[in-house]
């Protein structure tokens, strides 16, 4: 705490994220609210990848019920213009927040539509660039470069797609199959290919392939994939090995 406060008053922009699980997620708007009064310019709720060392915790994984409440939650404290924003990195955060638009009985004079970023000077062009910016980036507006040159599609992906050492990035960037693939929403499989919200969602795909080895398999995060999360339950000792 000490350190955030050191950077804000050399006035360094300053970050807090913090990664949700069973053990944190109902401490979380108490984490905001801390972040809030040592003015954090921006907090971000990370997304649980089964990636690394992750897939020995994933019984910490949320389930698609306690993801749902925790997002609502941020919504609601975005939407009441705080001084801080308030973001994450699950792709059904633009999701929750258009249908919670809709469910609002006050209408916002301007829609939130929260990706990887939220900008409240845009006024209302963020529904429009959600198309683009919305959801999963893996592999689509960025991607990673490891210690070794080896390129994947996410820091939480860990599937190789080239070198950077040996490999002409733009050639990669441009006609890498599993990037162009990443790019096409109508590729993913059900329910997330069938999603209404599929181009502002399209579900995380490092959580695709971290679960099910498949990165155009459904993200059993959200509360359309609930069948695939009841497998994943169902199967856990298996996946840790």
């Amino acid at each position: 705490i000490q350190g955030i406060k050191n950077c804000v008053e050399q006035d360094i922009f300053v970050e807090v994220a913090t990664t949700a699980t069973k053990l944190n997620y109902e401490e979380i708007p108490a984490i905001i609210d801390l972040c809030e009064k040592l003015n954090v310019d921006w907090w971000m709720m990370y997304n649980f990848v089964p990636t690394g060392r992750g897939r020995f915790i994933i019984e910490n994984d949320l389930s698609p019920e306690e993801r749902e409440k925790v997002l609502r939650v941020l919504w609601e404290k975005l939407r009441s213009k705080p001084k801080l924003q308030v973001l994450s990195t699950a792709p059904q955060y633009a999701r929750v927040a258009l249908q919670m638009e809709e469910e609002a009985k006050e209408k916002s004079e301007e829609i939130i539509v929260p990706t990887h970023f939220y900008n409240p000077h845009l006024h209302g062009q963020l529904v429009e660039l959600s198309d683009f910016i919305g959801g999963c980036g893996a592999g689509r507006f960025y991607c990673a470069l490891e210690h070794d040159g080896v390129i994947t599609p996410c820091v939480f992906f860990p599937l190789k797609v080239g070198n950077i050492k040996t490999d002409d990035f733009g050639e990669l960037w441009e006609n890498n199959k599993v990037f162009l693939d990443l790019r096409d929403r109508d590729k993913l499989k059900p329910h997330c290919g069938v999603c209404r919200y599929r181009y502002v969602c399209g579900g995380c795909r490092a959580r695709a392939y971290g679960y099910f080895g498949d990165y155009l398999a459904p993200d059993p995060g959200c509360i359309n994939n609930m069948g695939e999360w009841r497998k994943l339950v169902s199967n856990m000792a298996n996946l840790k090995r």
